[in-house]
């Protein structure tokens, strides 16, 4: 069974991948209709799940300092 903080760290990670995936589509969708809204709704989304998927690989290096 898993625990309740690897539940937790494949949902973080099950939403970055969904707002990377999210963001793709938004910009080429944006970029195709030019419409610069969507395409920059896109952006947001995109760099959002960049952020928790850098956040998610961060976090646990932090206690392996020198």
């Amino acid at each position: 069974m898993t625990s309740y903080l690897g539940k937790s760290l494949l949902v973080k990670k099950s939403a970055a991948v969904l707002l990377l995936l999210l963001g793709i589509v938004l910009i080429v969708v944006g970029l195709h209709e030019n419409s610069w809204p969507i395409a920059s709704l896109g952006a947001l989304s995109l760099l959002g799940g960049v952020f928790l998927l850098v956040l998610k690989i961060v976090a646990p290096n932090q206690s392996i300092q020198l």
